[in-house]
């Protein structure tokens, strides 16, 4: 099957739209479930506030947060063989959602700081290979700056313990925050090379919340995680309270028997995704 300009463009702004202004319901249902036990008055007030929020986004169709962030498309499947087409497709997606107001213009020069006013140029938005399923799928997120502004990668020294591990990711939520906005998703990467556990643990954040890592012992490292960050006392917006994350996702690769790469990054309760995926000669939302 062919992938064209014209056919991946209208696929690819409905996917924009939707990510902006619509939660994911997995994001959403934890958010409601953080809210339910939260037993401090002001954390509760501020997550009675973004379920508010995220419902009126939810009807007016319009942004869950003023900072449309940058885009980021992951492709796998047939796509990868058209990644020419997707890269076009999604920029007259971006310009033209950008174009109506639907994101604000995000992208400047990284050192003079200009504006390209449209959200393209020098590499975004990017397009990655998405190596994890051989379905033919579209899995887009958008990611604001707060966020992304704590993305950390540390070279530890391969005798590290799990424990040095666990007390080194700690240590970067405190100094993280409540710039974040929190509460977060945090997306941890593993092993591998620096730009691989970078990729990893960005990639982890499109993992549905509640969803395990199949390997067992990962998958403890997660839970233990996320009640070690819990009990940091951080809580919704830094304010403190119950919920630091809603949820912890751990991705690992072979490293250098002289490396271990551990990278971390932060989605904000605004994790804004879309995901599509072929079915038959056509791409439907699945998320």
């Amino acid at each position: 099957m062919e992938f064209t300009v014209r056919e991946l463009q209208p696929v690819l702004t409905k996917m924009l739209v939707h990510a902006t202004t619509q939660l994911p319901e997995d994001v959403l249902e934890a958010i409601k479930k953080a809210h339910a036990r939260e037993t401090g008055d002001l954390a509760k007030k501020q997550l009675e506030a973004i379920l508010t929020s995220a419902n009126l986004s939810n009807e007016r169709m319009i942004p869950l947060c003023q900072d449309t962030g940058l885009v980021t498309l992951f492709v796998s499947g047939e796509l990868i063989n058209y990644i020419e087409n997707v890269e076009k497709a999604l920029n007259h997606a971006v310009r033209s959602l950008t174009a109506k107001s639907g994101m604000r213009a995000n992208v400047v020069h990284p050192l003079s700081r200009s504006n390209t006013g449209t959200n393209l140029g020098m590499g975004q938005p990017e397009v990655l290979v998405d190596r994890s399923t051989k379905k033919t799928t579209m899995k887009l997120m958008v990611k604001g700056g707060g966020s992304e502004n704590f993305a950390n990668l540390r070279m530890m020294t391969p005798t590290a313990t799990r424990q040095d591990i666990l007390k080194h990711i700690l240590q970067v939520v405190i100094d993280a925050g409540g710039k974040t906005c929190p509460p977060d998703i945090l997306g941890i990467g593993i092993g591998g090379s620096a730009v691989q556990a970078l990729f990893n643990s960005r990639f982890s954040l499109l993992r549905p919340i509640g969803k395990r890592n199949p390997d067992q012992h990962i998958a403890l490292l997660e839970s233990s995680l996320m009640k070690a960050a819990n009990e940091l006392g951080i809580g919704t917006m830094g304010l403190g309270g119950d919920t630091t994350v809603l949820d912890v996702h751990v991705e690992t690769a072979g490293t250098h028997t002289a490396s271990l790469p551990v990278a971390i990054s932060f989605g904000c309760w605004a994790n804004r995704l879309a995901v599509a995926e072929l079915k038959g000669k056509s791409f439907r939302m699945i998320r």
